[in-house]
């Protein structure tokens, strides 16, 4: 545990340096990074505590799948950046990065075998993004006339579907906590916590990225890429949190 602990520290030291000085910036080092360390720490969270037999029946298979379709996307993003010098917004990076989220929200509903939360909430919740998705494109388009952009169809949508699927996590996160909390005799549902906090600094991600894409402004995409960071960052966390309470299990 010691070991993956400091390997993370490091990691994610490494990460914010690349960032922070800007070295290798075109190249997306930064994300890479942190998007690997937590493959990483998925693969010893799956490999280390699940029979061979049981790992595709495995809830966290899928959580593994949606982080290595990000890290594909993140060096997918870099190689169009950095090396093609091409826009990689939008780009089959774009394909792996809606993968990935996929992956993740199949990974949530299939929690809910455990969590058993009820359809009606899960209901209500979907009506609300509804109006939530409704209410800010009305601003969008009526107020701030955002359908005079020079982008494509693709861009519009991505714009709106990114914030959403960030939404579902972090509500999703919030709602298995609270009923973790009610159910668990340890504490290992805290690190529900850090998922609900990676899903909300990837949604102010996705939103300034979007936005700054779409008006083409280039000066905020290293703000928008720190917001990425420390999701990222948070979500490695939540990931060291489960495997420290699963070793605790496991001695006890």
């Amino acid at each position: 545990m010691k070991f993956i602990l400091a390997l993370f520290i490091f990691a994610q030291i490494t990460s914010f340096l690349f960032l922070l000085t800007g070295f290798l910036y075109e190249y997306n080092v930064s994300n890479i990074i942190s998007t690997g360390i937590i493959v990483f720490l998925l693969f010893n969270l799956l490999f280390s505590n699940t029979a061979p037999s049981r790992i595709i029946y495995n809830p966290q298979t899928l959580l593994l799948v949606s982080l290595i379709s990000w890290c594909i996307a993140e060096a997918l993003y870099g190689i169009y950046e950095g090396i093609l010098k091409i826009d990689p917004y939008p780009s089959i990076a774009d394909f792996f990065y809606l993968s990935g989220s996929i992956f993740f929200l199949l990974f949530f509903i299939s929690k809910n075998r455990s969590y058993k939360i009820e359809l009606a909430i899960i209901a209500s919740s979907i009506i609300t993004f509804s109006l939530i998705v409704f209410y800010v494109i009305y601003v969008a388009i009526f107020i701030f006339d955002i359908y005079d952009y020079s982008g494509n169809i693709f861009d519009f949508v991505l714009l709106f579907a990114y914030p959403i699927i960030d939404l579902l996590i972090m509500i999703g996160a919030i709602t298995y906590y609270f009923r973790g909390k009610s159910i668990s005799l340890n504490k290992d549902y805290i690190y529900w916590i850090f998922v609900s906090a990676f899903a909300f600094f990837s949604l102010i991600a996705d939103i300034s990225y979007g936005y700054n894409n779409l008006f083409g402004i280039s000066s905020n995409e290293m703000l928008s890429d720190m917001y990425y960071n420390i999701g990222y960052m948070l979500l490695g966390v939540a990931i060291v949190i489960k495997i420290h309470y699963i070793n605790t299990s496991k001695n006890n």
